[in-house]
């Protein structure tokens, strides 16, 4: 079971296995990138730096540039001031995101990235508006993280 979580590649029964969905990185890692892309307007917005410091505790720095950069992608409207309850809104929306970009792939591929999370997360059951827009930020979120990992 170890290897069917961790490993990119593996042999079981002479059967291959690819490369998991997420190229073997940490799905929460991914799913805040998604999250930072959903509400990259409020981190922009977001600018004392005690707030700043705040959120950048909860969420990261990588995932905070990232979704600046990748403002014109911004899926959420409104703005949201408080950086505790924005760093929420990133994690719950980004990991609904990420169910809803793995609930359009096979359920072994699904079970693999899923069961590296918590039990809980909003990636079980994403509503409506994340699934008609994980395809987009997934597409942004895993073509970053290809190109920051090394081919051999």
């Amino acid at each position: 079971m170890a290897g069917l979580l961790l490993d990119n590649e593996m042999n079981l029964n002479e059967g291959r296995w690819g490369q998991d969905l997420l190229r073997g990185h940490d799905p929460r890692r991914a799913a805040l990138l998604a999250g930072s892309l959903w509400h990259a307007r409020s981190l922009l917005k977001l600018i004392s730096k005690p707030d700043l410091t705040v959120l950048i505790q909860s969420i990261g720095a990588e995932a905070h540039a990232f979704g600046i950069r990748h403002l014109a992608h911004a899926i959420a409207t409104g703005s949201i001031d408080d950086p505790e309850q924005l760093a929420q809104q990133i994690e719950h929306d980004g990991h609904a995101c990420l169910g809803a970009w793995l609930d359009e792939n096979s359920a072994l591929d699904r079970d693999r990235v899923l069961l590296r999370l918590p039990v809980g997360t909003a990636a079980d059951e994403p509503a409506i508006e994340h699934r008609n827009a994980a395809g987009q930020l997934f597409s942004l979120v895993v073509a970053y993280l290809v190109a920051e990992t090394p081919t051999i």
